[in-house]
């Protein structure tokens, strides 16, 4: 479209006799058009990770942090039908879009794949209504088994990265995210004498949402020791002044979030408030903290956008 564009273009100027001030108003207005084709491109070069994680969640969104995930799924099977779907479709990818859209979905899967599996393990706390005994059957072997999964997934894009150099930063910056929440359950198990602090502080910089860390950092301690979830969230609270001047809320994420360009799906901190937003699990928390959510990503994920993305998740529960 951008050739035949410009083609059209210089058909035109050679055809008509345009002033020189016609001719800069026809080349800016297509500079513009130009830019819309190859903004919008990308657009849907990223949003190519809605219809692949379709029948991942489909195959795997009930199964994953399941019983038979822990017990019985000793080689990350689950992970690796992830992967080797993730394979099947990227060939078809290499094979109809160039290489610099091929880079842009790429990107989004890797996101894609964080945002899903962060997104099952909080639905599992959501369906986890025992307030003193663990989720798993065994913390430790769950905990192997949530370590295993990050290194299947990280190798298979680390192998994509081989050729593709700047995919790299990409993928540290996102499973240094998974890699954090496997920190903080090791600690909330007491499986490591980490502190607790450095690494909410970490998750924090990414969300940049308090209340969504605080109910992030909680679900985490629901899940293996819920008889200390009261606590890491006054831990969470008493940290707020310092996690507030590392990374200030942005009271327009929510907007953001919803702007054209944003491709649906990709967030960690809109997937986070759409979990929270559909939430009835009873938290040990003081209150507001609900109120100030529905007040900062009600409206923005309240429209068809939202309901859709909080139906589906809703189903890989």
């Amino acid at each position: 479209m951008g050739e035949r564009c410009e083609e059209s273009l210089q058909e035109l100027i050679d055809e008509c006799e345009f002033s020189e001030e016609a001719q800069q108003m026809l080349e800016v207005s297509c500079n513009e058009l130009l830019s819309m084709y190859s903004a919008d491109a990308v657009y849907a070069a990223q949003s190519t990770h809605i219809y692949i994680f379709e029948p991942i969640n489909e195959a795997i969104g009930n199964e994953l942090f399941g019983e038979d995930w822990e017990q019985n799924l000793t080689q990350n099977e689950l992970a690796l039908t992830l992967t080797r779907t993730l394979e099947d479709f990227y060939a078809d990818l290499e094979h109809f879009i160039d290489e610099f859209m091929l880079k842009k979905a790429v990107d989004s899967l890797v996101k894609s794949t964080v945002v899903f599996y962060v997104k099952c393990l909080l639905l599992n706390a959501e369906k986890h209504r025992d307030n003193r005994n663990s989720y798993f059957g065994s913390n430790r072997k769950a905990l192997d088994r949530i370590s295993g999964d990050i290194k299947v997934l990280q190798e298979y894009f680390d192998g994509l990265s081989e050729d593709m150099p700047a995919l790299k930063k990409v993928i540290e910056v996102e499973f240094d995210f998974l890699t954090t929440i496997y920190e903080l359950m090791c600690i909330a198990a007491g499986l490591s004498n980490s502190d607790a602090s450095d690494f909410i502080l970490v998750m924090h910089k990414r969300i940049r949402d308090i209340d969504l860390t605080k109910n992030a950092v909680g679900d985490l301690w629901h899940l293996v020791n819920p008889t200390e979830e009261r606590t890491v969230w006054e831990l969470v609270e008493s940290m707020e002044d310092t996690l507030l001047a590392v990374a200030p809320t942005d009271i327009t994420q929510a907007q953001q979030a919803q702007d054209r360009s944003q491709v649906s799906g990709l967030r960690m901190d809109e997937m986070m408030a759409m979990v929270y937003l559909d939430s009835r699990r009873r938290r040990k928390v003081k209150p507001g903290a609900v109120e100030r959510l529905r007040t900062a990503w009600g409206d923005g994920l309240d429209g068809e956008t939202g309901e859709g993305n909080s139906d589906t998740l809703k189903n890989a529960a």
